[in-house]
């Protein structure tokens, strides 16, 4: 559990977004009704799984909707409140304020129709979750808790699950390799797993020494290196040929960030058309396509966005209103 550097502006978020989570599970008090049962063929077919974030008493509650020809249907309601969701391979893992005062945070899992199959605890406050395409596996990313998330400091710990629950690794403990040398840093961080189509590849962001790096990692050498630095919360295409992470390109907190694409194959880096600075990782629509949630004020409150944009540079457009945490589930990859 390292140092490393957050935006106040996002830490704000996180912490205004569990909070009002905690405050509507505890007072909503409301269970799924059978109206919110998932359909069987949820995993079946091409569905974005998401976090609803429309006010309410269903605010943090799993979203779904189908998608076709590139838009989204109508969109349903299902299973817990969550801070954080990510679905693959007929599950998904659920990131949210636990029930007891002793486990402030907890990772619940999730069959396909998203009922509770088991939980486990997490040691601070949710920030990222994947769920590997083959369902063999899973991983978080939290903000340490004891640490003060409003400073420009942070410690993260990122855990890989087997499928059911048990921990695999914590990947701060694995030899992180710069140009074949191991790095030594005390301050390493690592967070923002995402898996190849194997569940023993993934992809992961480690900082050290002041500077972040786009990592592979290997779980059964346990191994991290280094690829490429100046890249954060990647996220790998469903054809595993190329990979979109934030990079920053401003020091100043109001215009950091900027997506691009990477080509594993040739090198080749690329911008997205997203011109707005967004502090989030991707998820794939299709090869073509990622989305993301842009975070907004509407009526006094603090809410987001899913947004789309091409990697061709194109211009985004918006996709889900009141949501974010979106994941594609279905026939063509579940990245």
């Amino acid at each position: 559990m390292r140092r490393s550097w957050i935006t106040p502006a996002l830490a704000v978020l996180l912490v205004g977004v569990a909070v009002a989570t905690v405050l509507v599970s505890v007072l909503g008090g409301r269970t799924p009704s059978a109206a919110g049962e998932v359909d069987a063929g949820l995993f079946g077919s091409e569905h974005v799984v998401f976090r609803s974030l429309r006010p309410g008493a269903d605010l943090g509650r799993i979203g779904y909707v189908a998608v076709t020809g590139g838009a989204p249907g109508a969109p349903r309601l299902a299973g817990p409140r969550c801070l954080r969701v990510a679905a693959a391979a007929g599950q998904a893992i659920c990131l949210r304020a636990g029930r007891v005062p002793t486990r402030p945070y907890e990772v619940v899992r999730l069959d396909g129709r998203l009922r509770e199959a088991g939980d486990e605890p997490l040691n601070g406050v949710p920030s990222r979750g994947r769920v590997a395409p083959d369902g063999r596996r899973f991983a978080t990313t939290v903000f340490v808790s004891g640490h003060d998330y409003i400073s420009l400091g942070f410690s993260t710990e990122t855990v890989i699950y087997q499928g059911d629950g048990e921990p695999l690794a914590d990947l701060e403990d694995f030899t992180f390799l710069i140009n074949g040398t191991k790095d030594e840093s005390a301050d390493r961080n690592v967070w923002g797993v995402t898996f190849a189509a194997d569940s023993t590849t993934f992809f992961a962001t480690v900082a050290a020494s002041g500077r972040t790096y786009l990592a592979r990692g290997d779980l059964a050498a346990r191994t991290l290196t280094a690829l490429q630095d100046n890249a954060e919360c990647p996220s790998l295409s469903p054809d595993q040929t190329k990979v979109v992470y934030k990079k920053r390109v401003n020091e100043t907190s109001d215009d950091a960030w900027r997506f691009y694409s990477l080509d594993l194959r040739t090198g080749r880096e690329s911008p997205l058309g997203e011109k707005r600075s967004v502090d989030d990782q991707v998820a794939w629509l299709d090869t073509g396509h990622v989305m993301y949630a842009v975070p907004k004020v509407a009526a006094g409150r603090t809410a987001a966005d899913i947004w789309v944009a091409p990697l061709d540079g194109g211009p985004p457009r918006m996709f889900i209103p009141d949501a974010d945490s979106p994941t594609l589930v279905g026939t063509s990859a579940d990245q």
